[in-house]
């Protein structure tokens, strides 16, 4: 019985720390990608491009592969990730045009789509079922880790060396995550489809979560592609990393309690109070005079974030039939993905014809949508 409740084998362990290093190796190039875009010549369209477009990719790619995942195994579809990670990142060296550069990130889409989508879903295997909370928020930390880091790693390293230092940086990282991960080992699912059914591209069960995911993201993408121009032309600062810090730190403290919580009363316990700390942390974003209070607003938005994004993908899971692990993951990623491509095109909409206060002020309405579906869904009714 004590088996079958351990949540830190090794397994979860690698898993934890491969997810992680896999969102800071991938992640370094969403602040940094449209600036090399300009150098060579490319225009803002095309800049914006970078940020979103792997996103197009990612989202077929995951829909495939949650299936393939039910069907084959998690580990062969992670090692596949990291292997076109791995390629498309190295010929970044070589992509000495804005066209190849594009083709490349579109490459890259269908590794992190592959990648992410078989990591979550060989931690929804390993994580045992009294602690599905509890473990899939640690899994959750890692994700908004690395989105956290990522841009701080990624700032301070193209102020002070190049791009080409950055592609190494990501190669290098990625690679030792693939050669750890080589080393893994995932249960099969338990309840397998039957052979002669097809996998699901898309868990139906887990929509609802994946579209709650989405809004959330919106805010989301406006602060990891904008935060550094928001800090450079309306506050005045070059620190706005700090941010990013804020976030982090908070996003830890978020799991001392939050997965603990959902296991113990329920989702509704930690996504509304994590909800009213994003607003509040947007709020305080948008009228941010300086470092200081950029700081603090990060702190209200790294607690409500590092609470609400884990429980929602618990919640797509916990959902899910035994034999839709992957596609429930796959799903639910998809919304993330969508939500932050809809937050860096859709947002710069608004910046462009006001400021980005003004932006990061709108985005809050999608964060009232997302409560909005959420209290009609799951607080009025006694679902799950």
């Amino acid at each position: 019985m004590e088996e079958n409740t351990k949540l830190w084998t090794k397994n979860y362990v690698f898993l934890l720390i491969g997810s992680v290093l896999l969102y800071v190796g991938f992640m370094i190039f969403m602040p940094t990608l449209p600036a090399q875009i300009l150098a060579l010549g490319g225009t803002q369209v095309q800049a914006s491009l970078a940020v979103g477009l792997f996103s197009v990719v990612a989202l077929l790619t995951r829909a495939l592969a949650g299936g393939w995942n039910d069907r084959f195994g998690s580990k062969i579809l992670i090692l596949i990730g990291f292997v076109i990670l791995i390629l498309s990142t190295a010929n970044f060296y070589l992509a000495g045009t804005v066209a190849l550069l594009l083709a490349l990130r579109l490459v890259q889409g269908a590794g992190w789509g592959i990648g992410t989508t078989s990591i979550a879903t060989a931690v929804s295997l390993l994580v045992p079922p009294s602690r599905t909370g509890e473990g899939i928020g640690f899994y959750g930390l890692t994700t908004a880790l690395g989105l956290s880091f990522a841009p701080i790693i990624a700032i301070l390293i193209m102020n002070y060396f190049s791009f080409n230092t950055l592609i190494t940086f990501s190669l290098v990282t990625l690679t030792a995550v693939f050669l750890l991960l080589t080393q893994l080992k995932v249960p099969r699912s338990k309840a397998l489809r039957k052979p002669q059914e097809k996998p699901k591209m898309i868990a139906k069960s887990a929509l609802l979560p994946a579209f709650l995911c989405f809004l959330m993201a919106i805010p989301l993408g406006g602060i990891q592609t904008f935060m550094m121009i928001y800090g450079q032309e309306e506050l005045n600062i070059s620190s706005s990393w700090i941010f990013f810090v804020g976030q982090g730190i908070m996003v830890l403290v978020s799991r001392l309690f939050a997965g603990r919580l959902y296991d113990e009363k329920g989702h509704k316990y930690v996504i509304l109070p994590g909800f009213v700390a994003m607003v509040i942390g947007i709020i305080l974003l948008s009228f941010s005079g300086g470092a200081g209070m950029l700081f603090i607003s990060s702190l209200f938005f790294g607690l409500g974030y590092g609470m609400t994004q884990p429980s929602l993908q618990a919640l797509a899971i916990d959902r899910a039939a035994p034999h839709d692990k992957g596609a429930a993951n796959g799903t639910f990623l998809s919304g993330m993905d969508i939500g932050m491509a809809v937050g860096s095109f859709g947002l710069s909409i608004i910046a462009t014809f006001s400021s980005y206060a003004v932006m990061y002020r709108t985005s809050i309405i999608a964060l009232i949508v997302f409560f909005i579906i959420y209290w009609i869904k799951f607080c009025r009714k006694r679902t799950v």
